[in-house]
C-alpha cells in the first residue's frame, strides 16, 4: 500500500482500519497496489467524512473499467453495511456510515 504524496492518513478514525485491510486486498487480488489518494486532506464539501478520518479516497485511474467495477463489488460485498462504497471517475470513495 502507497499514500500518495500529500495525502494525510494520520488521526484517521480505527474505524476505518477494516477498510484499509480489506482494500489492500482486493488491489493485490487484482495484482495493482492500492494507493490512498485522500484522508484527513483535501478540500471537501461541508459535513464531508474526510474531515473527521471516516472517509478514504483510493486511486482507480490505472483499472480497465471493467477491473473497477469488479474491485468497487468486492469492496461493497467485503465491508457490508457498514460502510457506503461511491465510485467516482477518478477514485474510489469508501465512507463509515454514521448511524
Amino acid at each position: 500500500m502507497k499514500i500518495k504524496e500529500g495525502a494525510n492518513i494520520q488521526g484517521l478514525d480505527l474505524r476505518m482500519r477494516p477498510v484499509l485491510i480489506a482494500a489492500d486486498d482486493i488491489w493485490s487480488s487484482v495484482g495493482q497496489e492500492l494507493v490512498v489518494t485522500c484522508g484527513l486532506d483535501g478540500c471537501h464539501s461541508a459535513g464531508s467524512m474526510h474531515y473527521y478520518g471516516l472517509a478514504l479516497d483510493f486511486r482507480t485511474h490505472y483499472f480497465s473499467e471493467t477491473t473497477k467495477k469488479i474491485v468497487f463489488e468486492e469492496l461493497i460485498e467485503t465491508l457490508g453495511c457498514t460502510f457506503d462504497v461511491v465510485m467516482h471517475s477518478t477514485h474510489i470513495h469508501v465512507e463509515y456510515k454514521l448511524l
